[in-house]
């Protein structure tokens, strides 16, 4: 594969944002006490740098032509052969989400804090796995994303790990109703999860679903803590779907979320909205 122009999209770890550029009094307090939640942050934030720096070194070393850019900073990406993220998993989500065509590999800066599950590099890994991408032998994945639409409008955000439509506040109940083929029901609960493949490891595990094949092309999804009333029959409550399959929601909250991927990207629904979710995303190409 060839590559000629890159752009490394970087995350700030909090020791770099609250102490080092923001001097934020507070927290100078919490590390001179050593608190224990900060515990790590210095260690974090040396390996983070370093990391940075033998990124950039190597993509250097391999004559490629390279940018850098904040994830705050974030608005879009151009003409680029290759996205690398440096951070965790929530930088490679939210760089995710700006992509077309562009190969994206993630870098997990920080694996003393971070899962790093879909960031396939490390430091001491990234050149083996950089020549063993411009030799062809490692090859991109193609994976897909889930579409959501509000009303007729697709949200220009396909998400990569999950969708979870919930009340906007956490301790709020979620009123809707939900359909899928010819059967509708009304729940009360904690909200709904859908999962991609990819995602099916993630949150949504996390609440009782099962991982998928990586390869399914489908989705599935689950309620979460739903609301027993005896009176109402719950059947549509978890399922893992095909690529064809949709679901729909019909929200009955006035204040409604959609969450792309975690917390960053919250689309807000109203009353009445009609919300549909497939696995119909554009698919993202990434080394996984």
């Amino acid at each position: 594969m060839k590559i000629h122009k890159a752009l490394v999209v970087y995350n700030k770890p909090l020791y770099q944002l609250h102490v080092v550029e923001k001097k934020d009094p507070y927290f100078f307090k919490l590390l001179q006490k050593k608190h224990v939640s900060t515990k790590n942050w210095k260690t974090v934030y040396d390996k983070h740098q370093e990391t940075m720096e033998g990124v950039l070194r190597t993509l250097s070393l391999l004559g490629i032509t390279t940018d850098t850019l904040f994830r705050g900073d974030l608005k879009k990406v151009g003409s680029y052969d290759l996205v690398v993220t440096i951070g965790g998993d929530g930088t490679f989500l939210d760089v995710s989400h700006y992509l077309t065509d562009q190969l994206l590999l993630g870098v997990n800066a920080a694996p003393l804090e971070s899962t790093g599950a879909l960031c396939r590099a490390r430091l001491d890994n990234f050149l083996s796995l950089m020549i063993d991408l411009i030799t062809g032998k490692l090859k991109p994945r193609i994976v897909p994303r889930l579409q959501v639409k509000v009303g007729k409008k697709e949200i220009p955000y396909p998400a990569l790990n999950e969708v979870l439509f919930a009340h906007q506040s956490p301790a709020g109940t979620s009123r809707y109703l939900i359909s899928f083929g010819k059967k509708t029901e009304e729940h009360k609960s904690s909200g709904i999860w859908v999962s991609t493949s990819i995602g099916s490891t993630a949150a949504i595990r996390s609440a009782g679903g099962i991982p998928m094949a990586p390869t399914h092309q489908g989705m599935q999804y689950i309620v979460r803590e739903i609301f027993p009333e005896p009176a109402r029959s719950i059947t549509l409550r978890n399922k893992i779907l095909s690529a064809n399959h949709r679901l729909i929601f019909y929200s009955k909250m006035r204040q409604g979320g959609v969450f792309i991927d975690g917390n960053h990207i919250m689309i807000p629904i109203n009353y009445g909205d009609k919300v549909e979710i497939s696995a119909k995303g554009k698919k993202l190409k990434a080394i996984l």
